[in-house]
């Protein structure tokens, strides 16, 4: 049998202890870019060149490795993006990760339709867990106005900003998580590590940061935050990919100017990422990289163009080739 499920019924099945050793859950995922492009403009990917950009840059041996597999794939890149329209990146990142926002014209009403949508998750799903009073419900909203401005959160300040209980924060947190709002990132390193450091928490949908945001009404929130909204699409893509096939683990280097993700392939492939919309110099990863020396390789999405930094076995990544992935 094949049931398609959402909402508070989705949650309910995935808690039910007698529902989760009976079934096997294949879970949606917001929308990917060359997803948003067929969505809007019925433009079809060739999937074999996703698959083929996937494995050059996570499946080599080294940073020159990938660097020489993805150079074969630049004609193709090429031409993909010759019919895309540059903007479209920008309006991606806005409200492009969820479906039903792309055929919307009026961005204003998209941002109402996910914030109405957001209050039904917490009054309906959120409630569904039986956590939370009705006076704890409110503090969910306040806690995700405030991870829209910063991914990396002291769950102590948190508790001091909402003037609230530790262990108050920490279960929104957790259900927040567990309703597939927000994904966790936990420091890189030790169980204790993991305890004693702030976890990272990127966005499912780019479009959720992109909506508390508008908030503020001003468009230069958008080009100041960029750099957010493209952490959240590759924490997504990462965790898609990689973590929920349980392929992999996607962790933060907690020390200042560390790698923003470490990921873990298969327990053994340890790769460093850096994500920056400008250039970028590879400094994060070159930092984390000196920690972990078990680390493969790094990698750095970013706008130069695909560069080796052999030296330092790092790889130069432009947004172009990651968005298509």
């Amino acid at each position: 049998m094949f049931v398609a499920c959402s909402g508070s019924s989705a949650v309910s099945l995935q808690t039910n202890p007698d529902v989760i050793r009976r079934a096997i859950f294949q879970k949606l995922f917001p929308t990917s870019f060359t997803e948003f492009l067929m969505i809007r403009d019925g433009k079809l990917s060739a999937e074999d060149l996703k698959k083929n950009l996937k494995d050059a840059l996570f499946g080599a041996d080294s940073a020159k490795d990938a660097y020489e597999k993805l150079q074969k794939y630049d004609q193709s890149v090429l031409s993909t993006w010759s019919s895309i329209d540059r903007h479209s990146v920008d309006e991606y990142l806005k409200i492009g990760t969820l479906p039903f926002a792309i055929q919307m014209k009026d961005e204003v009403r998209v941002y109402q339709t996910i914030i109405l949508l957001l209050n039904k998750v917490i009054n309906q799903d959120v409630q569904s867990l039986g956590r939370f009073d009705t006076k704890t419900l409110i503090y969910i909203k306040r806690v995700l106005f405030l991870l829209a401005e910063s991914d990396i959160v002291s769950i102590q300040k948190l508790s001091a900003t909402l003037e609230t209980s530790v262990n108050t924060v920490s279960n929104i947190l957790e259900v927040l998580e567990h309703v597939e709002l927000l994904i966790r990132v936990m420091p890189y390193g030790s169980n204790s590590k993991k305890v004693r450091k702030p976890s990272r928490y990127q966005f499912m949908s780019s479009a959720m940061r992109s909506a508390f945001l508008s908030v503020a009404g001003n468009e230069q929130i958008f080009a100041s935050q960029k750099g957010r909204f493209m952490e959240d699409i590759v924490a997504m893509t990462l965790y898609r990919e990689f973590v929920a096939s349980s392929r992999g683990a996607l962790n933060h280097d907690s020390s200042k100017g560390g790698a923003d993700f470490i990921l873990t392939i298969a327990e053994k492939s340890i790769i460093p990422i850096e994500i920056g919309i400008g250039e970028k110099l590879g400094t994060q990863v070159r930092s984390t990289m000196k920690k972990v020396r078990s680390a493969k390789y790094g990698i750095v999405i970013c706008n130069n163009e695909l560069t080796l930094l052999e030296d330092a076995n790092i790889i130069k990544v432009p947004l172009d080739y990651f968005l298509l992935i």
